[in-house]
């Protein structure tokens, strides 16, 4: 097994034992604390001044903190905890609410403290925060060695989302004027997560919607009014617009039953939090993109995989195929001259309703104009997709080669999506990108980004899905 494996795997297993050991000491906290809870109050309130309705609570008051009330059970239910001030003291808590639960769990009503809320806070942090660095240290050894896998990309996405999460986090807590913000910060800060990471991500967010529209701009102008030309207007659109939708409906005051602020709560929540899921994957997709982009794969191959595209009228290669050729060229030359071997050509691609040839035949006759002997060239002449580039250019290289070195040959915003459909396909293969135009690059990114989201959309629904069950749940239980 490789190192790094060696190192996912590790990693990996770390992640899982930190989820038991945060779920072990969550228990155990819970356990140990039971029957007591700790409330502090403000510094003109003392817990010397409270009294309980009845006899399912005691009041005890900590000898070090006269501000701090220690709530201990005695029995089940709700109760009242009212305060009997001095009658010269003007403000202050005047009530508490709480409630003791079968097992000896309290739960103050008003503000969401239960039972060791304080070692659940710490406990939740170190976990997080842990889980991050993993996450994070999984994603950079990932990005080495196994960039082609929307494994990669979606962990890219989730460790971004979770740095934004802590960010939040601590900046709230360096804002607070206590030690440790209760739960009721805690409820807010999971209710507006995705809010967090729209903020934090909006500068970038910014250029990158400009500088889509503005290539798209001279991507219309040279290459024409086509459905595909106008992929980088429309997501432009979508992540300005959708900021938009974020920032003003959720400065709307919102008025009447305690029930329709938590609908507009949960919907803004969903919302937000869907946005922001959308928005880590396309930060992800995008680092992951120019990582594939400009990889250097090692000079050991026995075939180059040339994936077809559109050829002229008079079947010649259109500059964008001819890109991908002339790069397969240079990295058979530069092999050639540091190892002494010459890869096989493999152009792929079949031939469309409008083409005279088949796009493997215009290559075939480019590589042959080159000075390539047709000797080293293995046409590929059936498939209409990528995904059939790569697995029946598979098929006729393994009719002579048991065990190749693949290496393929694309531009270079269509390396990352090839390198998944690679080895989804088997090939695990790795890519080499030709050079595009600075106007075509970002629109045709964008293409390669949503094909990404479509071939995955079973996964994208069940988190779709989960969080909208998650935010349902946290608006209905917690208190507001």
């Amino acid at each position: 097994m490789p190192r790094y494996r060696k190192a996912l795997r590790a990693i990996g297993f770390l992640c899982l034992g930190l989820t038991v050991l945060f779920i072990v000491l969550t228990f155990i906290s819970a356990s140990v604390n039971a029957g007591k809870l700790d409330i502090y109050l403000p510094d003109n309130t003392f817990a010397s001044e409270f009294k309980p309705q009845n006899g399912i609570v005691d009041i005890r008051t900590d000898p070090h903190d006269p501000h701090h009330m220690i709530v201990m059970a005695k029995g089940e239910g709700k109760v009242f905890i009212e305060r009997e001030p001095p009658p010269d003291q003007i403000g202050g808590v005047n009530i508490e609410y709480v409630q003791v639960l079968p097992g000896g769990m309290i739960y103050d009503m008003s503000c969401g403290n239960f039972s060791g809320y304080r070692q659940m806070i710490i406990l939740f942090e170190f976990y997080v925060t842990s889980v991050t660095a993993h996450l994070i240290a999984s994603f950079v050894i990932r990005c080495r060695h196994e960039l082609f896998s929307y494994n990669t990309l979606f962990l890219g996405g989730t460790a971004l989302f979770l740095t934004s999460l802590l960010i939040h986090l601590f900046y709230l807590k360096a804002e607070s004027d206590t030690d440790t913000i209760g739960m009721m910060q805690y409820y807010s800060i999971i209710r507006s997560a995705g809010a967090a990471f729209l903020t934090i991500c909006l500068p970038v967010m910014l250029v990158f919607a400009v500088s889509l529209f503005v290539s798209n701009v001279s991507l219309i102008k040279k290459e024409g009014k086509r459905f595909a030309n106008l992929l980088g207007f429309i997501m432009s659109g979508l992540i300005i617009g959708g900021y938009l939708v974020s920032f003003f409906i959720g400065t709307f005051f919102i008025s009447g039953s305690e029930q329709a602020i938590r609908v507009f709560n949960t919907v803004m929540s969903v919302y937000e939090t869907l946005f922001a899921y959308f928005e880590a994957m396309l930060l992800s997709a995008s680092i992951c993109g120019m990582l594939a982009a400009r990889q250097k794969p090692a000079m050991n191959k026995t075939h180059i995989i040339i994936l077809g595209c559109g050829i002229a009228d008079d079947g010649t290669p259109l500059p964008l195929l001819q890109g991908r050729i002339d790069r397969a060229l240079a990295f058979a030359e530069e092999q050639q001259k540091k190892t002494g071997t010459a890869p096989v050509f493999v152009p792929s691609g079949g031939k469309g309703d409008d083409e005279v040839i088949s796009e493997a035949e215009s290559m075939r006759n480019y590589l042959i104009s080159k000075g390539i002997p047709e000797s080293r060239i293995i046409p590929e002449n059936k498939s209409v997709c990528t995904r059939e580039n790569m697995r029946f250019s598979l098929e006729k290289i393994m009719q002579t080669e048991s065990v190749p070195e693949i290496v393929f040959s694309t531009s270079e915003y269509h390396v990352l999506r090839s390198g998944i459909i690679s080895k989804n396909e088997g090939l695990n293969a790795e890519g080499i990108g030709a050079r595009t135009k600075w106007y075509f690059w970002p629109n045709a990114f964008v293409r390669e980004f949503v094909g990404l989201l479509v071939s995955k959309w079973r996964q994208h629904t069940f988190w779709a899905v989960f969080f909208i069950i998650v935010f349902v749940v946290i608006n209905v239980i917690t208190p507001m």
